[in-house]
């Protein structure tokens, strides 16, 4: 999985293999531990209670939701991402996009077997 953070911001690309344990066991997670020790945890989770995508951050880590049928449509079809934008309570917004992962094709070193090839546009542009 990868993260990717801009000012009231938030993508993740999820790989073929994470979404079939995301399906399974309704979470995803990883972590960064820095050179202090502290550790930077992140994840998405379907969510029953949900209706919503949305987010959260806690002393778990910080954590994209998806309500369950949104999520096993997404999922189970050939539909790339999940989009939602936020209305925050001092009036910003949080835009969350959570997308299948396609291949880097700039990025010769870089492992692409589980990426979504089948998905990726015929010239897509740079990661």
């Amino acid at each position: 999985m990868k993260i990717r953070m801009t000012q009231n911001s938030i993508r993740i690309r999820v790989r073929k293999s994470e979404l079939q344990t995301l399906q399974q066991n309704q979470i995803i997670g990883e972590s960064v531990t820095f050179l202090d020790g502290t550790v930077l945890k992140f994840g998405l989770k379907i969510d029953k209670n949900s209706s919503i995508v949305g987010a959260t951050m806690d002393q778990q880590g910080l954590f994209l939701f998806i309500p369950t049928k949104e999520a096993h449509q997404w999922i189970q079809t050939n539909q790339v991402g999940i989009e939602s934008t936020i209305n925050l309570a001092d009036g910003e917004k949080l835009h969350l996009l959570i997308e299948k992962d396609f291949p880097c094709l700039d990025r010769e070193n870089e492992d692409k077997s589980d990426t979504f090839w089948e998905l990726a546009p015929d010239a897509p542009e740079s990661c």
